[in-house]
């Protein structure tokens, strides 16, 4: 069976030929042409589907049928990659380290809901716009852990999509690259803003009961320098891990990203000049980048120690076993364990002492510009997070002018 679908103006005609989508675009924007055109290819479909007509190697099927089996000059046949290939090719080539691992695991839960809900035997060229966005309003609908999944997360898994199919494209393992589309989400909420332990309390104390406001607020707790360190302490007190405490402390102290930790060095940390090297991967797709920060007192005595004592041995600065790289599962079980039974476990994780980090310096006035530095912000939408945080010098500049 065949049938006709319109792009723009003009016609073309679409048929399905042992189990694979073909189509023929047609040269006319005439609907009675048009019509006549799908006649044609039905009707030569069904003499190929009968024997009586035989379709030349190589050969374009939707012209083949179109020319009435007369094509004098076949075309190559596009093979027809189907979305499960297309995600089995990519996890198979994809270059190992150019990206986080963390990065890795995110777009196979992404690819697995893509193929979930738009079918893993779809072929590739039958998936337009409007696949998409039936993919888009259905994930959307979902619900992870109760509450309905996040349109950043529905967005970053159509982000997956489209960097996965453009790969292929440019590796030559598909004909197009990803489709054109013009997608509408579910409002975005934009993030909390980052509020001290007391904020929180005082807001909760007013009837706040709904689960997912509750982990929306302590999401943007920031300690100040004293809580930080009391977190520290009583974990340090509390946990078996031994790589727990120096890794909290760096975190704490630098600002460094949990990945940042998992791939440090013992030689990222120079005692002598009293810096500790981070190396990054978010700056830049196509290198890995550096970022050094000034060590404090507290990250040179603590990973003196460790290093003397505790540490497992080989080249990497946090392990538990002498280079075997930790993962985040094992260090988030590992820092709720800690806090496990004091006023900290509303910590969600330790990714925490960052964010303390750079809101402690924005409290201080710091300036911006260092911020950015020694956090290597790269968007305009995580500086405005730390920059609302109540700088005196704001206070004093507005009151300076409307204080009367």
């Amino acid at each position: 069976m065949a049938w006709l679908e319109r792009r723009g103006k003009r016609f073309r005609v679409v048929f399905r030929f042992q189990d694979q989508r073909f189509l023929a675009v047609l040269k006319t924007a005439d609907a009675k042409e048009a019509e006549a055109c799908r006649g044609r290819v039905e009707e030569n479909l069904r003499l190929v589907e009968r024997g009586r007509l035989t379709v030349p190697d190589g050969a374009d099927l939707g012209l083949f049928l179109l020319s009435d089996g007369k094509l004098e000059q076949p075309v190559a046949l596009a093979r027809t990659v189907r979305l499960a290939e297309l995600f089995a090719t990519y996890r198979a080539q994809f270059t190992a380290g150019a990206k986080e691992v963390i990065t890795r695991a995110m777009e196979d839960i992404h690819m697995n809901h893509l193929a979930r809900l738009i079918g893993q035997q779809t072929p590739l060229s039958a998936i337009t716009a409007g696949t998409v966005q039936q993919f888009v309003d259905e994930r959307s609908r979902e619900e992870h852990n109760g509450h309905p999944v996040k349109p950043k997360t529905v967005r970053k898994a159509v982000a997956t999509l489209r960097f996965v199919w453009n790969w292929a494209h440019r590796q030559g393992h598909v004909p197009t690259k990803f489709p054109e589309v013009e997608l509408v989400f579910a409002k975005e909420k934009q993030a909390e803003p980052f509020r001290t332990y007391d904020q929180i309390t005082a807001i909760l104390a007013r009837g706040v009961t709904d689960p997912r406001r509750v982990r929306e607020l302590w999401d943007g707790l920031f300690l100040d320098p004293g809580q930080v360190a009391e977190v520290i302490e009583y974990v340090r007190r509390k946990t078996s891990a031994r790589y727990l405490h120096p890794f909290l402390v760096t975190a704490a102290y630098t600002g460094a990203r949990r990945a940042e930790l998992f791939r440090a060095r013992v030689e990222d940390f120079d005692f002598d000049a009293k810096l500790v090297l981070l190396r990054e991967k978010k700056r830049s797709r196509d290198k890995e980048t550096f970022r050094t920060v000034d060590m404090t007192p507290r990250v040179e005595a603590v990973m003196r120690a460790y290093f003397a004592g505790d540490h497992p041995g080989g080249e990497l600065a946090f392990c538990s076993a002498a280079n075997r790289t930790l993962t985040d599962g094992q260090t988030w079980k590992a820092f709720r364990s800690g806090v496990k039974g004091s006023k900290w476990h509303v910590l969600r994780g330790y990714h925490a002492f960052r964010h303390s980090f750079a809101s402690n310096l924005a409290a201080a006035g710091v300036d911006q510009r260092v911020i950015d530095e020694l956090m290597g912000h790269t968007t305009v939408e995580m500086q405005k997070r730390y920059r609302h945080l109540f700088p005196d010098q704001r206070r004093q500049a507005v009151l300076a002018v409307f204080g009367s």
